[in-house]
């Protein structure tokens, strides 16, 4: 359960400058784990690549401690880093750019985790990419055949999509659990099962999920000590075939 307590319920609490991107098609061959987690090759100041988690789930991007030294990242603040375990503060440093194939995100400030955090979610995993970069882009996570393609905007009207909420730099979908129970949820691809914070849902798996008319059967949940005013829980989303987002958040796609 390493993966959804560490990268998919973070959320950072800093404010930075708007990044600039580069929106040049392409696609990138994606390393899918067992648990769903997507491994991508990301270039990071122009050097590497390094082996990064893609998380939708969130809010900023995350490198490792040895990563930031070895690429001379400077340090520009210190900032609050919470987790479902509690909070610390860490080190933040400027990334002058993020890459990922063609597409570029420039002027990034990432908190540093020591990289035996990281190491948890993968062997050689030196980062996270979050929505401080995902989100200057439409993309698709297409699970099935193992790819990210870089799109043109999703509509939001078409069959399979939900409107997104933005809150606190991460994006929120409402869906609906057993007996028609409306849940907020962020679409997490660090999530390896579905997980609802404790008191929103008493089961331990549901027998129907249903995602903007595309259902999910016999699901199984973790239940987290949290409290949260604005999300219930967190959505993997290796369980659908491929999964669509708009630029900036307004929509998700999803197709199963």
């Amino acid at each position: 359960m390493a993966r959804f307590i560490i990268a998919g319920v973070i959320a950072i609490i800093i404010a930075g400058p708007a990044a600039a991107a580069d929106r040049t098609r392409s696609s990138v061959p994606l390393a899918i784990d067992a648990r769903g987690g997507v491994a991508v090759p990301v270039v990071v100041n122009g050097a590497g690549p390094f082996i990064f988690i893609l998380d939708t789930g969130a809010s900023r991007s995350v490198v490792s401690d040895d990563l930031a030294r070895e690429i001379g990242a400077p340090v520009v603040a210190k900032s609050e880093v919470v987790t479902s375990a509690g909070s610390e503060m860490r080190l933040v440093v400027r990334l002058s750019s993020v890459a990922l194939a063609s597409s570029q995100v420039n002027a990034l400030l990432a908190p540093v985790l020591p990289a035996a955090n990281l190491a948890r979610l993968g062997r050689g995993v030196r980062g996270l990419l979050g929505q401080d970069f995902l989100s200057a882009f439409n993309y698709t996570l297409d699970y099935r055949r193992r790819r990210l393609t870089w799109d043109e905007p999703p509509t939001c009207d078409a069959p399979g999509a939900v409107r997104m909420a933005a809150i606190e730099g991460r994006f929120v979908l409402v869906a609906e659990a057993d007996r028609g129970t409306r849940v907020r949820l962020v679409p997490d691809s660090g999530a390896e099962v579905a997980v609802l914070f404790r008191g929103r849902e008493p089961r331990a798996r549901l027998s129907e999920f249903r995602v903007a008319g595309v259902t999910l059967y016999d699901v199984p949940v973790a239940l987290v000590d949290r409290e949260d005013p604005n999300v219930d829980g967190l959505l993997p989303l290796h369980g659908f075939a491929a999964v669509s987002f708009a630029a900036g958040g307004s929509c998700v796609v999803v197709r199963k």
